[in-house]
């Protein structure tokens, strides 16, 4: 018996008007940041270590991609102060939504050009700047993703929850 329902494969889903409307959601999006309710930036950090895994050698940025336009940062309170022995350290988590669905989910997993999965020496976390209207340089902090990205079509996004992490970058941008 013939059905007259249609499934999901390449060809629907690229034709789809979900997929039409990423490019209007995006432009739509980046007046956020347009009118300064978005000053931070949001990047895709991969780094290699000089030796064959984490850890071993010295650590640089082999690429590092600011996600564009500037997603929506919510649940910042997820991030905490904690006092340890050292000093304070934060904690927690960050949602990050409005992910622009143009962003496989393979990018978001720190994967390259290629879908190929990281290396025994790299390393893949999300790097969050808030930029100051002087100009100063801020902290950097870094976070890895929590669990696997979701998309959801009918709000043209990704969602990704990010857990706070240490070693963050100097200001500066160096490890």
């Amino acid at each position: 018996m013939g059905s007259s329902f249609t499934k999901a494969d390449a060809g629907t889903v690229s034709k789809s008007l979900a997929v039409k409307l990423i490019p209007t959601a995006d432009k739509l999006r980046d007046l956020f940041t347009t009118f300064g309710l978005r000053r931070y930036v949001v990047s895709l950090i991969r780094t290699r270590w000089t030796g064959p895994v984490r850890g071993d050698g010295q650590e640089f940025v082999e690429t590092a991609v600011p996600i564009l336009p500037t997603p929506l940062i919510t649940d910042l309170q997820g991030v905490t102060e904690v006092v340890n022995p050292a000093g304070l350290d934060e904690v927690g988590t960050i949602l990050l939504q409005e992910v622009s669905a143009s962003f496989s989910e393979e990018q978001l997993r720190g994967w390259d050009n290629q879908d190929n999965a990281l290396e025994p020496n790299q390393d893949f976390f999300y790097e969050v700047e808030f930029v100051l209207p002087d100009g100063s340089q801020t902290v950097r902090r870094r976070f890895y993703p929590r669990g696997v990205p979701l998309m959801q079509p009918g709000r043209f996004q990704w969602v990704v929850r990010l857990e706070r992490q240490r070693s963050d970058r100097t200001p500066a941008g160096e490890l």
